[in-house]
């Protein structure tokens, strides 16, 4: 059985099963997409501000992703990215770090044109295994309730 939006209420949290960051993948990721030397190089992240390796911003933020994603799978129809309103690193991720992402309901907005639609504001928090958090995003995606 799949979620609906109609399964959804504000304050509603999905909590993730947690991911250790493999060390060879981050840096197949920085030297694709994001290769900076801080990402890619012992050394020179070890001069840099993050005082050593830290993964990319956006490996995080893909990790992230895909760990709301496990935890909210069952939403009918997938789910539809619509706005990133707001994204913050506070502190870096380093490989071989574990992490895990709590996900809130933040709002609800039913679609007037058509009810069965609407928007979602999620807020989704990524904490390592400190219990420091590493990743915020307040996301909106287009939710569906089934056809009765």
């Amino acid at each position: 059985m799949s979620r609906g939006l109609s399964d959804l209420h504000i304050g509603q949290r999905f909590e993730s099963r947690t991911v250790t960051l493999d060390k060879a993948q981050a840096l197949d990721f920085a030297r694709q997409y994001d290769p900076q030397p801080f990402h890619l190089d012992d050394e020179a992240a070890s001069q840099s501000l993050f005082k050593g390796l830290a993964t990319s911003g956006w490996y995080t933020a893909s990790m992230c992703f895909r760990l709301f994603h496990d935890s909210l799978s069952d939403l009918r129809g997938g789910i539809i990215g619509r706005q990133v309103e707001s994204i913050q690193w506070p502190r870096p991720v380093r490989p071989g770090d574990t992490m895990r992402v709590v996900t809130t309901v933040a709002q609800l907005e039913r679609s007037e044109k058509n009810p069965r639609f609407g928007t979602v504001v999620f807020d989704h928090e990524a904490f390592n295994q400190h219990g420091e958090t590493v990743f915020r995003m307040r996301s909106h995606v287009l939710a569906q309730d089934p056809i009765t």
